[in-house]
């Protein structure tokens, strides 16, 4: 008996594959092209800080820079180059350090993974038992409470939760360090900082699912067998209510990836987010490109394997899938 799956599935997964591949593409493009459309020359700049702003380099030091990056080179050509590049692996040497960028992101990405995976584990989970407490008792005056608790925390700055954060658990209790830290003290107060933020999106879609799946007839006819609520609630409406949650939550790491760029400044931790916020500043245009690259890279192979994971937690996507297709 062949165990190949079904055209329409194999058809399915080389089509979000595409869908993958053009989402790196356009990352990248337009990236690059925004990059490099930025007024100022990241050569002089260098140079500049290098100098500690005693009048930077020379201009043939400058010329043989700029030769030396290929920087004189056409956008177009550069754009091929710096593609054929990137698709061989190679991601360039740094303006500003002059050292290879993947030895720059090798040095800082453990702690950025650490603090987005960190942030999700809190995010999750809270946000499940949050949504569940919420929708148990619709119209209760818990209900009433915490269904605006999600909005509260999405109208917090992020900025402004990581220094509250810092005044109360670091200079007023001094239970973690302010800035800084190795290990697991070092982690929690950034972690936590990133993770409110991303549950209150969590949070809401799935307190709008449980409340509309408790409004179908099926919870009704069930209700009227004899079930339990708390049968019902958690083996049938939360069950119901969860797939919109999985998607969000692939769609979410996106947005923690963002966040590390706040939280790693304002906790002045070594990260990507730290990294790409300077690399900015001052230009440098390899650093810039290949953490967007990345993080393009991540959020897409996330969001493509909640899309293939999906059709196999709910059979009916698959069903209608296949149907579509026929």
């Amino acid at each position: 008996m062949s165990t190949r799956p079904p055209r329409s599935a194999a058809a399915h997964v080389l089509r979000r594959c595409a869908h993958f591949a053009v989402v790196l593409f356009a990352v990248y493009t337009v990236s690059f092209f925004l990059l490099y459309a930025l007024p100022g020359d990241p050569v002089a700049l260098m140079l500049e800080r290098r100098s500690a702003g005693a009048g930077g380099g020379t201009p043939e030091q400058l010329a043989a820079l700029r030769a030396r990056y290929g920087l004189d080179d056409p956008l177009p050509q550069r754009y091929l180059s710096t593609l054929g590049a990137l698709l061989t692996g190679d991601l360039g040497t740094s303006f500003q350090s002059g050292r290879p960028v993947p030895e720059l992101l090798a040095a800082v990405a453990p702690g950025t993974l650490a603090l987005a995976g960190a942030a999700l584990v809190l995010a999750v989970p809270f946000s499940l038992a949050l949504a569940l407490l919420t929708s148990h008792r619709p119209g209760s005056p818990a209900h009433r409470i915490l269904v605006n608790v999600p909005a509260l925390l999405a109208a917090v700055p992020a900025f402004w939760l990581a220094l509250l954060l810092v005044q109360v658990f670091s200079f007023g209790l001094g239970w973690f360090p302010s800035a800084g830290g190795e290990g697991l003290p070092g982690l929690v107060l950034p972690a936590v900082s990133l993770a409110l933020p991303v549950s209150a999106a969590l949070t809401a879609v799935l307190v709008r699912g449980l409340d509309d799946v408790q409004r179908a007839g099926f919870v009704a006819l069930l209700r009227a067998r004899g079930l339990p609520w708390r049968r019902v609630y958690l083996a049938h409406v939360a069950r119901n209510a969860l797939l919109p949650f999985i998607t969000l939550t692939g769609l979410t790491v996106g947005g923690v990836l963002a966040g590390t760029v706040i939280t790693e400044t304002v906790f002045a931790r070594a990260g990507l987010g730290r990294l790409l916020a300077s690399s900015v500043e001052t230009q440098d245009a390899p650093v810039v490109l290949a953490i967007a690259v990345l993080a393009a890279l991540v959020f897409a192979a996330v969001n493509l394997l909640t899309d293939l994971l999906l059709p196999l937690l709910d059979p009916r996507l698959r069903h209608r899938t296949d149907g579509a297709r026929a």
